[in-house]
Formats: C-alpha cells, sequence, structure tokens
C-alpha cells in the first residue's frame, strides 16, 4: 500500500465518521432532551406539516368543548330561571283554585289577589333581569350560535325569541311581547298549546261560567295578554278565579315546552363534547407517532452515538499518527 504524507486518507475518514456520529449525537440530545422526535422542518418535513394540522384541529376541538360547556351553562341558566317561574306559576294557580271555592268571600278573594299580583310581578321581573354574561336570556332578543367544531361554521344554535314554530315564526314569537313576561307568554299561549281558552276551560266553555266579566267576554276565545298583566290580573270575583286558573295551565304549558327544548339543546351539547373529546383523544395519537420521541429508541440511539464517537476519535488519533511512519524511511 502506498504511504503518503501530504494527503491522509484514513485521517480524513476519520474526521467524516466522528462528523457524523457528532451530528447524530445532537439529534439523540435535542429529541431526547425536547420530547420530541421533530424539532424543526429538517427532522421530517412531511411529518412537521401533518403534525401541525393535526395540532389546528386538536386546539379546534378542545377549544368547541370549552364553548360548548358555556353553552350548557348559558341553556342552564335560562332553564333554572324558567323552572322558578313554573313553581310561581304553580302557586298562582293553586291561590285562584282556592280563590274559585264558593266558601270565599270577595273580600277574601282580593286578600288571595294580592300574592297572585305580587308573583306575577316577579315573573316579570325574572324575564327582565336574567343575565349571562350581560345578555338578557329571557327578554324574547336572545338568538346565538357557539362554535363547537374545529373548523369554520360547525356551531350548534338555539334561540329565545319563539317557543316551539321555527325562527321567524310570527305566531310563536316573544321578541314583540316583552320576552317570557307574563303578557309576552299570554299572547302565544293558544298559539304554543293549541288550545283557545274555551278549549282549557272543557266542554261547557265560556258558556259554563255565569256573570262573566265585561274584560274576559271581550278576550273571546283566545288567552288575552291584558287580561292577564301582572297588575290586571284578578281573582276578584269566582269567574275571574277560575280563568286564572285555566290560564295558568296554558302559561305552564308555554314554560315547560321551552324548558323541554332548552333540555334538548343541553343533551345535544353533551353528545357533542362526548363526540369531540373522542375525536380529539384519537388525534391526539396519531399526532404523537408522528411528533414524539420514542424514549426507548433514542436512548438505544445515544448509547449506539456516544460508542461510535469515542471510537471514531480513538481510530482519528492513530490515523493521524500513521504518516510518522515515513520518517522511519528517512533514517
Amino acid at each position: 500500500m502506498a504511504l503518503y504524507v501530504n494527503t491522509n486518507v484514513s485521517s480524513l475518514n476519520g474526521q467524516r465518521q466522528l462528523m457524523n456520529s457528532g451530528t447524530a449525537l445532537d439529534t439523540s440530545f435535542k429529541r431526547l432532551s425536547s420530547g420530541l422526535r421533530i424539532n424543526s422542518a429538517a427532522d421530517d418535513s412531511a411529518g412537521l406539516q401533518i403534525s401541525n394540522r393535526l395540532s389546528g384541529q386538536i386546539n379546534g376541538l378542545n377549544q368547541g368543548i370549552r364553548n360548548a360547556n358555556d353553552g350548557i351553562s348559558l341553556a342552564q341558566t335560562a332553564e333554572g330561571a324558567m323552572e322558578e317561574v313554573t313553581a310561581m306559576f304553580q302557586r298562582v294557580r293553586t291561590l285562584a283554585q282556592q280563590a274559585s271555592n264558593g266558601s270565599n268571600t270577595d273580600e277574601d278573594r282580593l286578600a288571595i289577589q294580592e300574592e297572585i299580583r305580587s308573583l306575577m310581578g316577579e315573573v316579570n321581573r325574572v324575564a327582565k333581569d336574567t343575565t349571562f354574561g350581560g345578555q338578557n336570556l329571557l327578554d324574547g332578543s336572545y338568538s346565538a350560535s357557539f362554535q363547537v367544531g374545529a373548523d369554520a361554521v360547525q356551531t350548534i344554535s338555539f334561540s329565545m325569541k319563539q317557543v316551539g314554530g321555527t325562527a321567524g315564526d310570527s305566531d310563536h314569537s316573544l321578541t314583540a311581547n316583552g320576552g317570557f313576561t307574563l303578557s309576552g307568554m299570554a299572547a302565544i299561549a293558544s298559539e304554543v298549546t293549541g288550545k283557545a281558552l274555551t278549549d282549557v276551560l272543557g266542554a261547557a266553555g265560556l258558556s259554563g261560567l255565569s256573570a262573566m266579566d265585561t274584560a274576559f267576554a271581550l278576550a273571546g276565545a283566545a288567552f288575552s295578554a291584558a287580561n292577564l298583566n301582572a297588575s290586571a290580573i284578578s281573582v276578584s270575583t269566582q269567574v275571574n278565579a277560575q280563568l286564572v286558573m285555566a290560564s295558568m295551565d296554558s302559561l305552564i304549558a308555554v314554560v315547560d315546552k321551552k324548558r323541554a327544548e332548552l333540555g334538548a339543546v343541553q343533551n345535544r351539547f353533551q353528545s357533542t363534547i362526548r363526540n369531540q373529546s373522542n375525536i380529539a383523544e384519537n388525534l391526539s395519537g396519531a399526532r404523537s407517532r408522528i411528533q414524539d420521541a420514542d424514549f426507548a429508541a433514542e436512548t438505544a440511539a445515544l448509547t449506539r452515538n456516544q460508542i461510535l464517537q469515542q471510537a471514531s476519535t480513538t481510530i482519528l488519533s492513530q490515523a493521524n499518527q500513521r504518516p510518522q511512519v515515513a520518517l522511519s524511511l528517512l533514517g
């Protein structure tokens, strides 16, 4: 074999191998210290793009889950307020039933009427003052879409503007009638329940009541918002008390209808949360397989690269001494 002094090929080869093992060792250090297999685009350019796309979707799903939980909280707030409204209507119904009994005098009924008007005033206050994050829920104006998906226009919407029917249905709209106030619900009661006042009163209808006062006679077969106004509602006579009792049944039905809608949308949000939690979990697993470092494999690679670096250093030292053999030829 020829002996060269100016060009030490063995040394050059040792330097190259040492550089390669050093680069591999640096890669192992980065992966083990960060826990990531991909620390830069140079590590895996296609994998970096895929993992970033998965990260965007996972982040979107997790935020969508939080948004859906906010929707549940909002619906629960509205439904809780309406539960209290139902309780007040039940109390008014009981008082109206008491007032409709023949053992009471008109003076007795007036005393009962004071509590009824107080309760109905509270119904109106609840409708006006129930808010969530500064937004009024029961005044007939609330309608919103909740971004529950990872991508645009993946939403769940619900509205407090109407009870039953469809969006924009004027027959079921509360917007123009004060929302879930007493008069607002009374205005749509017959449309929502499908029953006029005569149906609620039974087969005898209005003719089954004697001495009906002029106000209720003018109301005809429909529920009248004016007659069920918080300050005007009256059980001062036996006839009026029976009409109020019949009216409460329909108002309770209106509230229960909306509470059922709110319960359904809460269940929908819960279903969305469960589904998206499952998707986010599976996507996280897929991203992990692309992006995360396998510590078992990386520690094995680290050990190998450390041994190779030590071996390359030893061989390079010996290769650098090899040209000295030429001195023995000169002696």
